[in-house]
């Protein structure tokens, strides 16, 4: 998983689909620097528990997705996700990302979730990005 910060005239959050992950756009007002490191890092290593659905297959359940800033969360835990069946809850430092890009966000994800499945631990292990 790959998150730019980008410079210029404001753009609203985005989320790309690439073929090997997903791009996350933010404004730099939206995203500190430090923010965008560790949200690379928590959106990569979550993404081992998610698939995308295959093609032709019917869609799953809508997920409701949040993003909960919180200030001044301690080191090492200013940024975590925590899932369940049904909801998916990020906890961030308010200093990483604007409330803005945080509500976008969980708006852009859950409408995303359908499109998605939950997979066991190690599915992606061996994957050569072949099909």
């Amino acid at each position: 998983m790959q998150v730019e910060r980008v410079q210029g005239g404001y753009v609203e959050p985005e989320i790309i689909d690439l073929e090997d992950g997903c791009l996350f756009r933010l404004h730099i007002n939206d995203i500190s620097e430090d923010g965008q490191k560790l949200l690379a890092d928590l959106l990569t290593e979550q993404a081992q528990r998610w698939a995308p659905r295959p093609p032709g297959s019917p869609l799953g359940p809508v997920i409701p997705v949040t993003w909960e800033r919180v200030p001044d969360l301690p080191d090492p835990f200013v940024i975590g996700v925590e899932e369940g069946p049904d909801f998916i809850t990020y906890t961030v430092d308010a200093a990483l990302i604007s409330q803005r890009a945080a509500d976008y966000l969980g708006r852009l994800d859950t409408e995303r979730s359908p499109h998605w499945q939950r997979v066991p631990k190690g599915y992606h292990d061996g994957e050569t990005g072949a099909e």
